[in-house]
């Protein structure tokens, strides 16, 4: 029998402490048995974010990244293993997600897409598609190659994944049966998105600039808890019992 591979879960945060604890939550249920890790980067300074768990590391900051493209850099030199799943606080996962990536994610590969996931448009808009580049997998040894993530905001996951497709043909495009499939794209009003916003051009603040103000906006405000925090993590949803009712529907 094949050992299965080891998968870091990479997760970067700032400030969205209630749609991290469901980002954890999905990590919690998976179904793998593999050597398996979340990592998490948060670099809110006045949130510091705790949970004990052996496959779980929170690496707290007190300075923000310059950029997503710093901040994703020092998340991958922060993981272990060679397979790199994004693991974004505000998606989730259902419980057989590393296993399709381990199904999926072959070696030698360098990227892999969701061409069938749910998209799903909070409150109850719920879509099997394709997902773009989210959720993507790719191994650190591409990310190495291309010399990591460029120093950007919006957008830069798509460079990110046009400089891979420059240089490899090693990309999968991952499609699971309606009853597998395990990534849900987020969206709705469920939190501020920086996907859409499109490349910073200089004219105003850049999108992280207008996301710490909103962020900000929501501290004066009393609606987000500053400090050391305990997290608690749970789904406010059950998104297994979403996705099967989508399948039971006939149209």
């Amino acid at each position: 029998m094949n050992e299965l591979p080891s998968i870091s879960c990479k997760c970067i945060t700032y400030g969205r402490v209630d749609l991290l604890e469901e980002s954890i939550q999905s990590f919690l249920r998976q179904k793998y048995s593999g050597k398996k890790e979340l990592v998490i980067i948060n670099d809110y300074p006045l949130q510091k974010l705790y949970y004990d768990h052996p496959e779980i590391r929170i690496i707290n900051l007190d300075t923000t990244f310059p950029t997503i493209g710093h901040k994703e850099n020092f998340a991958v030199n922060s993981c272990q293993y060679d397979i790199i799943a994004v693991w974004d606080d505000d998606d989730i996962a259902l419980p057989n997600h590393l296993s399709n990536i381990a199904q999926y994610f072959k070696d030698g590969s360098d990227l892999l897409h969701w061409g069938r996931g749910v998209f799903f448009n909070e409150p109850d808009n719920l879509v099997i598609t394709g997902l773009g580049n989210s959720g993507i997998v790719y191994s650190k040894k591409i990310w190495k190659k291309i010399g990591g993530h460029f120093l950007e905001n919006a957008g830069y996951d798509m460079s990110f994944v046009i400089k891979i497709k420059e240089i490899s043909d090693k990309i999968i495009i991952a499609n699971p049966p309606d009853n597998e499939v395990s990534w849900f794209y987020m969206w709705g009003d469920r939190c501020y998105h920086m996907s859409g916003q499109g490349a910073d051009t200089g004219q105003g603040p850049s999108a992280l600039e207008r996301h710490m103000e909103y962020i900000e906006k929501l501290r004066l405000e009393d609606k987000i808890q500053i400090g050391d925090i305990v997290l608690n993590p749970h789904w406010k949803k059950d998104y297994i019992e979403l996705l099967k009712l989508k399948l039971t529907i006939k149209y």
